[in-house]
């Protein structure tokens, strides 16, 4: 077993930090979904998630695997 580098946690950092973004963004996308209120507004909310979600989740993919060079 190796220790990490500094790259390496520094780069763990930012993808919990992602994660922690994504967690929010699916939370707000939830809580809009299912929204007693019925407004439009809610759905154009709640539509975009998966697709955020999707995106959010490469970035997150693209940053760990640069952190393993």
């Amino acid at each position: 077993m190796r220790a990490k580098t500094n790259k390496e946690n520094k780069f763990e950092l930012i993808v919990i930090g992602i994660a922690l973004l994504a967690f929010v963004v699916g939370l707000v996308g939830h809580l809009a979904g299912a929204s007693f209120a019925n407004f439009a507004t809610f759905g154009y909310i709640a539509a975009p998630t998966p697709l955020i979600l999707a995106i959010i989740a490469f970035i997150a993919y693209k940053i760990a695997a640069s952190a393993q060079d």
